[in-house]
């Protein structure tokens, strides 16, 4: 059995071929680089929903139960693991604010009024958990947030 992720970077050099084929033309190096660099940071966030999965199976319980803890804790953890794992590597990742306005457009978040420094105050506390490799400690801190937040929002007015 192959390598999934050698076969998603085998396809992602064959859709290049075929674009090019179809454009007639090769795709110049600094266009390249650019959608190159937001597919890395695609499959880094996707990678980190994975993560989040297999420490905490019972996420998609969450979900079910709460869709509005549910999809803040796995899009938060998402980008909490994220920024940690792009920032180990010397990837691209988008900034806080930048997070902050992604969660926004989420059906199930656009209410609670997530701000870039909420995530940065977030990060700062777990950053020492994910640094040592306890990501269900990272989680529980995430929803503990995600509890606030929701609890933020509740109690605001329109």
């Amino acid at each position: 059995m192959a390598d999934p992720v050698s076969e998603v970077i085998e396809n992602i050099v064959r859709a290049r071929e075929v674009i090019e084929s179809v454009v007639g033309a090769p795709i110049p190096e600094d266009v390249l680089r650019r959608v190159l660099e937001e597919v890395e940071h695609i499959g880094i966030h996707e990678l980190a929903h994975g993560a989040l999965r297999v420490v905490y199976p019972g996420i998609d319980r969450v979900w079910h139960e709460n869709p509005v803890l549910g999809e803040c804790v796995d899009e938060v953890s998402a980008r909490v693991i994220e920024r940690y794992v792009s920032e180990s590597i010397g990837s691209y990742t988008h900034d806080f604010e930048e997070h902050a306005h992604e969660l926004r457009h989420y059906r199930n978040l656009a209410d609670l009024n997530i701000r870039g420094e909420d995530l940065e105050r977030l990060y700062s506390g777990v950053s020492d958990a994910l640094k040592e490799g306890r990501l269900i400690d990272v989680v529980r801190g995430v929803e503990r947030a995600c509890r606030e937040w929701i609890s933020r929002s509740a109690g605001s007015t329109p």
